[in-house]
């Protein structure tokens, strides 16, 4: 992955949606989003500007949500190996200390949950009589009895909800100021304006573009 823009990190979300498994990330992944985060913040500072305080806002969201995703992919790939450790190539290297903590809670789980288990098997051993067992068939050459077992297989699918800006509540404004082109939420582009003009947006975008004075509502 190269240099973390907001766009990589947008392309970066809808392939962890598309996709069961890990996305594979470099292990300083965390340390280059921190860096991009940093640069943000500063531009932010230094001009003063609405719409970098959105674009912000929008990457601080992106990036929680990638997190958020692979946080369930990690903790589904350790109790699916039953908190045994497994090479974990595609992780950043907080990532291989959370799979860890992970694995050391669902092996924790299963030995208590085996404890209480053995208990109630034994005890269930002790109270059934004693049973003759059939002989068992055999056959082939070497005399292995012959079983076949049907294998489960479990798929992951998840998708990515798509947000029109042309769907949902509306609401009409005016623009008072001229607002260049920036990306909203949904990561379509929205603008240019210019004062003077009218038009329907999505109420989330209208909203922070009313707070910022920049517009006016109509309706």
């Amino acid at each position: 992955m190269g240099e973390i823009e907001y766009k990589s990190l947008r392309d970066l979300m809808r392939e962890e949606k598309s996709q069961p498994s890990l996305v594979s990330l470099p292990e300083d992944f965390h340390s280059s989003v921190e860096k991009f985060l940093n640069s943000k913040f500063s531009e932010m500072e230094s001009t003063r500007s609405v719409l970098q305080m959105r674009e912000f806002e929008n990457a601080v969201a992106t990036i929680r949500e990638i997190c958020l995703i692979r946080q369930q992919k990690i903790l589904f790939k350790a109790i699916r190996n039953g908190g045994e450790h497994s090479a974990t190539p595609d992780m950043t290297r907080e990532e291989h200390e959370l799979y860890d903590r992970f694995c050391g809670i669902v092996e924790e789980e299963r030995g208590r949950l085996d404890g209480m288990l053995s208990r109630f098997e034994s005890k269930r051993a002790a109270a059934k009589p004693a049973e003759r067992k059939p002989a068992a068939a055999f056959h082939g050459e070497d005399g292995a009895r012959k079983a076949e077992i049907a294998p489960q297989s479990a798929k992951m699918a998840s998708g990515e909800a798509t947000v029109d800006a042309g769907s949902g509540t509306l609401k009409r404004v005016r623009f008072l100021k001229d607002v260049p082109a920036y990306k909203g939420a949904n990561s379509q582009t929205f603008g240019p304006y210019k004062p003077g003009e009218e038009g329907k947006l999505p109420f989330d975008e209208a909203d922070w573009l009313l707070k910022g004075k920049l517009a006016e509502a109509l309706e």
